[in-house]
């Protein structure tokens, strides 16, 4: 799957090629796969934004019950470091196999295909928050994506579940740091009139 995903790519590499290099893994895994990117530090490009933004086109098409997903040209070709999918190969392959080997289906709540919806809107929930520009913002939604599609993929209620509970904290934290940076500017903003304001 992941392991052999630079073999499976050309030079150089785009987001387009990504998805074509995955399109055939299932629905899940490709959400599982752009939400690595907003956990592996990527220099180079915006990989906040630029993967946000493909997981919140995808997951819209999740919501709608599309078979296969497609993205943009425009996003399609944009490029991306061949050094992203070697370390998601190197670094993420033994940690999602780690993950796998403790998943197995259990429950059918969250894991049917009536949830798919609901599951598709969280996902863009937290897709938006990797594509905003929120300090150290990205870490826990791509965990709540990876966790939550590699529990689809998986058949996995329980490990949805667990998805979903990290979907939350990290709403909860990101919230807190866009209050707390709002707050600062306010208060900057205060004091900057409170200097500049005409002395009687």
């Amino acid at each position: 799957m992941i392991s052999t995903l630079p073999d499976r790519l050309p030079r150089p590499v785009t987001v387009g090629d990504l998805l074509h290099a995955m399109g055939d893994q299932g629905i899940a895994v490709i959400l599982l796969m752009f939400s690595i990117p907003a956990i592996i530090p990527t220099p180079g490009i915006p990989a906040g934004l630029v993967f946000g933004t493909a997981l919140a086109l995808l997951s819209v098409q999740v919501m709608l019950g599309a078979e296969r997903l497609w993205l943009p040209k425009r996003l399609s070709a944009m490029g991306v470091p061949r050094s992203l999918a070697e370390r998601m190969a190197t670094h993420g392959a033994p940690v999602l196999a780690r993950l796998e080997r403790q998943m197995r289906p259990r429950g059918k709540l969250l894991s049917q295909v009536l949830m798919k919806p609901v599951l598709g809107l969280v996902i863009f929930m937290m897709a938006v928050l990797i594509a905003l520009p929120i300090p150290f913002g990205n870490m826990l939604p791509g965990l709540a994506v990876l966790i939550t599609a590699l529990g689809m993929a998986q058949r996995d209620s329980l490990a949805i579940g667990a998805g979903l509970l990290v979907a939350i904290l990290a709403a909860t934290v990101s919230a807190a740091i866009l209050a707390g940076g709002w707050w600062l500017i306010a208060d900057w903003i205060g004091m900057e009139r409170a200097f500049n304001r005409p002395k009687g």
